[in-house]
């Protein structure tokens, strides 16, 4: 290979110009990490989520509340865990948004909420793909 080419080229990227450039160099994306809460449940739910869109806005993080778009690679659901209906959406909610991480339209899902609150162990055990769960008192540590 002739010197004038960066030595990590592969042999056969003869012409780095028409050369696919992926297939020449290994690259990282430098997309930045951008946040979607979807909150469900009672008002204390919306505070919370408020309280955590604004720390990590404090925290140089791009948030969003309830996006319909696909421009966001992490999600927080903020959780009821008391009504029925309302465990049944947020456990559906859950579901959904696991199923993007499996496509690899996600990169993490989060849940926090009164339904990690209450049935922690057994949301662990039965959604294991969710990244982590926080209780209600546990939301300063989704910054960390």
């Amino acid at each position: 290979m002739n010197q004038l080419y960066p030595p990590h080229w592969p042999n056969n990227c003869v012409q780095p110009i028409l050369c696919n450039f992926a297939a020449c160099m290994k690259t990282k994306t430098l997309r930045k990490d951008k946040v979607n809460i979807i909150t469900l449940g009672c008002s204390k739910n919306v505070v919370d989520s408020e309280v955590l869109s604004g720390q990590l806005k404090a925290n140089d993080i791009n948030v969003v509340h309830e996006s319909k778009k696909s421009d966001h690679n992490i999600v927080v659901i903020n959780t009821c865990g008391f009504i029925d209906r309302a465990k049944e959406e947020s456990i559906n909610t859950i579901l959904d948004q696991v199923e993007l991480k499996k496509e690899g339209r996600l990169d993490k899902v989060y849940v926090t909420g009164c339904l990690t609150e209450r049935y922690r162990q057994n949301l662990e055990t039965e959604i294991p793909e969710v990244d982590a769960w926080f209780g209600t008192m546990e939301l300063p540590l989704i910054l960390k």
